[in-house]
């Protein structure tokens, strides 16, 4: 006798709130992924890609144009000390300072701690002008190399500290007023020159510390006798710019 033809089993389908359950599941990580990326974009401003989209969102603000006398309070260092702190650390290390000073300074000083005025005496190497590619601009950028006096009696002699100044200003003239020779005088106030990037390079003896260092108050800078020009808030700021500002300019 012929078999009996059995149907093919149905296929279970599944119950409506699983593909409730996994729709809402869904929501929830990416609700949650968009809620890190956007914490991650706040806490970096840093991150060129994270402060550009900042931008767009008009969540950015230029440094604030603070007088001398409002200076935000800072420990001050001159080359030994700064080469004394940062010599030993390693290129890692640098590059998470480096990360929160810049991070500091794109959020209007809001970590006190990290605030470091430079000090010193200094040779001048180079002046360049500073443009659209750079962190500020107008403005021009000082190398100089540091000068230390191991005591009264000697000559000052250069110190493996590099210093570079930027400064912020639309008066084009002041670029020509400092010239390579030249002897740059730096102190907390009225300098106000805060530490904003630490670069180290190989010396023929010694590693060689390159410091970057930014006004973060406002007001007239002296090059010379009887000369004057007046610094100012940069209006608007790129992170992606390179640091340091004179990619040849690291090796005294």
């Amino acid at each position: 006798m012929p078999r009996d033809k059995q149907p093919p089993p149905k296929k279970k389908r599944s119950p409506a709130y699983y593909w409730w359950a996994l729709a809402n599941v869904v929501a929830l990580c990416l609700a949650v992924l968009s809620w890190l990326l956007c914490l991650h974009v706040f806490q970096h401003p840093e991150i060129p890609r994270n402060y550009e989209i900042l931008r767009k969102l008009k969540r950015v603000e230029p440094p604030l144009p603070l007088p001398l006398l409002q200076a935000p309070p800072g420990e001050s260092a001159d080359p030994r000390a700064f080469y004394r702190r940062y010599a030993g650390l390693s290129d890692e290390d640098l590059q998470t300072f480096n990360a929160a000073l810049m991070r500091n300074y794109l959020t209007n000083l809001k970590e006190p701690a990290l605030i470091q005025y430079a000090e010193g005496d200094y040779q001048v190497q180079e002046v360049r002008k500073l443009g659209p590619d750079d962190l500020f601009h107008p403005g021009f950028a000082v190398r100089a190399q540091a000068m230390i006096a191991p005591d009264e009696f000697t000559k000052p002699a250069p110190w493996p500290v590099v210093i570079e100044y930027l400064f912020p200003t639309d008066e084009t003239k002041a670029e020509g007023w400092i010239a390579a020779g030249d002897q740059l005088s730096v102190s907390k106030f009225p300098n106000c020159a805060m530490l904003l990037h630490v670069a180290k390079v190989a010396g023929e003896d010694t590693p060689i510390m390159v410091m970057t260092v930014v006004p973060v108050a406002f007001g007239n800078f002296e090059p010379g006798k009887d000369r004057k020009f007046a610094l100012k808030a940069p209006t608007e700021l790129n992170p992606a710019g390179p640091l340091p500002v004179f990619p040849t300019g690291t090796k005294p």
